[in-house]
């Protein structure tokens, strides 16, 4: 088999093996087999030089670039719980291999990978030939640039990431960082003046979350999406807020769909500034639009349906009596606090 067969082969083996919507979740990090098939991949792919990696990322679709920024993304992820350098030449292998530059996370997953690194004693110019013999020349440009970025670099939250902790393991929430021009993350947001949503709760907000999602999932009656970062829209609580969004600590959420078809809903939990009047909050959002909301001490969680747009006029009305049960009793949790 020729060099070009074999690249071709690789690529469409890429193709037929995309990430499931589970795998995007950073925070309840989940062992997936994907993971070393991709890797398998990645792995050939390096073995065919830079002829090879050129050849392999001619006629790339979109969704194939994505299999490959996840699978980079959760590799550091698993290079810094397993303290794994292979894991983590992994992920740069696999950022390398991504055909333009801006197809690549710089300003967060990149520097993460490379903070990772050195925290395990990697000096990072070492890893450039590495990067030269694999990436297309802008984004092995790109990297020396990163590479120069990271002497100012001294908190793994200056990488646009959090490290949490939970019943889970470590895992990794994604800082909303809004630009003025478009950017690859996690997801593409918005775009807005730039902006950095701050992520500071005291309390551990992200097994919070955690205990309500894992606990809806046991229900069998709906399945959660992943976790992520997310703002508190003043939309929720129209009665009491103005302005866009409301100040907050720290705010994650998640999308929770019936399991019957009948409807969604979003899940946000978020710890408010101690001068908040939460349980107004609360009151407020459970006399907006069939919401479901509460509250403990300057934690609070509220459920919102997701509008619908069928072609049923009949709007569903969403039971959520037993979502604010599962919301108390993690609110009551220690493992939370």
């Amino acid at each position: 088999m020729s060099s070009i067969d074999r690249v071709t082969s690789l690529r469409d083996q890429l193709a037929g093996h995309p990430y499931v919507i589970g795998a995007g979740e950073f925070v309840r990090f989940r062992v997936d087999a994907n993971d070393e098939t991709v890797a398998g991949i990645v792995h050939a792919l390096s073995a065919e030089g830079s002829d090879g990696c050129d050849e392999f990322r001619h006629g790339l679709s979109v969704s194939e670039s994505d299999t490959l920024r996840l699978f980079a993304m959760r590799r550091t992820l698993q290079g810094r719980r397993q303290s794994s350098l292979g894991l983590i030449y992994d992920a740069l292998d696999g950022f390398a291999l991504l055909p333009e530059d801006d197809d690549v996370p710089w300003d967060s997953w990149f520097k993460a990978t490379m903070f990772v690194a050195r925290t395990l004693g990697v000096n990072l110019d070492t890893l450039g030939s590495r990067f030269e013999d694999i990436a297309s020349g802008d984004v092995a440009n790109r990297y020396y640039v990163a590479v120069e970025a990271m002497s100012r670099i001294e908190e793994f939250a200056q990488c646009h990431m959090v490290e949490v902790s939970t019943t889970h393991g470590i895992g990794f929430v994604e800082i909303l960082v809004f630009h003025d021009n478009r950017v690859r993350g996690r997801y593409n947001r918005p775009t807005l003046a730039d902006n950095q949503i701050d992520f500071y709760p005291s309390s551990n907000l992200a097994q919070l979350t955690v205990s309500v999602a894992d606990a809806l999932d046991a229900s069998g009656t709906v399945l959660t999406n992943p976790i992520t970062q997310d703002q508190l829209a003043a939309t929720l609580f129209s009665l009491t807020a103005s302005g866009s969004y409301l100040q907050a600590a720290g705010c994650l959420s998640f999308v929770a769909d019936e399991v019957d078809g009948s409807g969604s809903f979003t899940v946000f939990v978020a710890e408010l500034p101690e001068d908040t009047d939460v349980e107004l909050l609360v009151q407020s959002a459970i006399d907006t639009d069939d919401q479901a909301a509460i509250c403990d001490g300057q934690r609070l969680i509220v459920c919102s349906p997701q509008p619908s747009f069928g072609e049923n006029d009949d709007e569903v009305v969403l039971d959520l009596g037993p979502f604010i049960d599962v919301a108390h009793t993690a609110l009551l949790d220690p493992a939370t606090r």
